[in-house]
């Protein structure tokens, strides 16, 4: 397959905005190495970053270096401001932030979004809500991002049919966001801004491949493959909810999906007690003893098989495991570490790394890292 000199340049542009945005007060030098790319190539585009006040020298700091010493580069700060939204079935999150990963504003709802009528308003409120405060505090927004389940068109801004989210079949959310507050929209895979946003500016900045774990209203995972999303051919790689849980799947498996209403469940059922939700167990003044360990080992240890599985098919060097259950300790993650590691291939190569707590958070930081990433590439590939 031969490569475009448009397709060239643009996939060049992104790997040295990406390794920016995730190593501030890097040096040309270091760029060419990490990128391998010709210093000709390096220097005219961060000439054209430049240009466009996207990225700016640090002169005043010192390398330690003997000689001449190199001028680190960073992005701007003030290069691009996003609102990144996480659109899911029982709530709607969102942040402000800037290029540099500074986390300016933050807003957060519990409520059901399964039907259309209810997602658009809440997302609308929320985004509004953010729009108002970054106002008061003189912030201009230049672009919002959405993260959102899968499957979706990212180009076209549709999201088509999520499970049991029936009445979202076709859903124009990036459009009507866009008619609404006049800003380029730019819509994701909720887990794999996620992933982004931990290349960008998270745990994983230094980490090409990795795989990150998300445990909430069902399992699911975002893919980064050599510093790129990785979303197969139909954008949906990371959705492992269907993943056979052995000690969970005794009917079919659509009636089966594992998520944290069904660890409640479960463990309602084991103790004896009827609790709403898995926050009721992570009271401290709840004590569920050997019963409400075992649950959690078993928990654990079907998640650290399904982890060792897909690290088994992709190959990372890490994953990343996030969600509630985290807040439980030792239990669960000595469960899931024993398990992913007996059940990996090549035993110890690839790292186990403690995420988020709360994923939803992570998703929409994630969101408003995708959409400063794709509002600053657009900014230079238009001139």
């Amino acid at each position: 397959m031969i490569t475009k000199p448009g397709d060239l340049r643009e996939k060049n542009m992104g790997r040295v905005i990406q390794l920016l945005l995730a190593n501030p007060d890097i040096s040309r030098v270091e760029i060419a190495r990490k990128t391998e790319l010709t210093k000709t190539t390096i220097s005219a585009i961060l000439a054209a970053l430049l240009d466009l006040n996207i990225v700016e020298e640090t002169p005043g700091l010192k390398t330690g270096l003997v000689g001449k010493t190199p001028i680190p580069m960073r992005v701007r700060g003030d290069a691009a401001v996003a609102i990144g939204v996480n659109l899911a079935r029982g709530s709607t999150s969102g942040v402000v932030m800037t290029a540099s990963g500074e986390l300016l504003e933050s807003v957060s709802k519990e409520v059901s979004n399964l039907t259309r009528a209810d997602a658009t308003a809440h997302l609308f409120e929320v985004v509004q809500r953010l729009l108002n405060k970054c106002f008061r505090n003189g912030i201009d927004v230049d672009a919002i991002g959405i993260g959102v389940p899968s499957p979706l068109d990212k180009e076209k801004g549709v999201i088509y049919a999520p499970y049991g989210l029936s009445d979202w079949k076709d859903f124009p959310v990036g459009e009507i966001t866009r008619e609404k507050f006049g800003l380029p929209v730019f819509l994701v895979n909720d887990a794999d801004g996620a992933a982004f946003g931990m290349k960008c500016f998270g745990k994983c900045r230094d980490i090409r491949s990795f795989i990150s774990m998300y445990f909430d209203e069902g399992v699911g995972a975002g893919i980064i493959l050599n510093d790129e999303i990785y979303g197969g051919s139909s954008g949906y790689s990371g959705q492992i909810s269907y993943a056979l849980i052995k000690s969970f799947c005794n009917g079919q498996v659509e009636n089966s999906r594992f998520s944290l209403d069904t660890v409640v469940s479960d463990l309602n059922k084991e103790i004896g007690v009827s609790c709403g939700k898995i926050d009721d167990f992570l009271d401290r003044r709840f004590n569920g003893g050997q019963k409400m360990n075992s649950v959690l080992s078993r928990v654990g240890d079907e998640l650290g098989r399904i982890a060792a599985l897909v690290s088994n098919i992709v190959g990372p060097e890490a994953v990343v495991v996030n969600g509630r259950l985290l807040d439980f300790g030792k239990v669960f993650f000595s469960a899931l570490k024993d398990s992913f590691e007996s059940n990996l291939f090549s035993r110890g190569s690839v790292q186990l790394i403690k995420g988020f707590t709360n994923q939803f958070r992570a998703f929409s930081t994630g969101a408003a890292s995708y959409a400063i990433f794709s509002y600053l590439m657009d900014k230079v590939l238009s001139n």
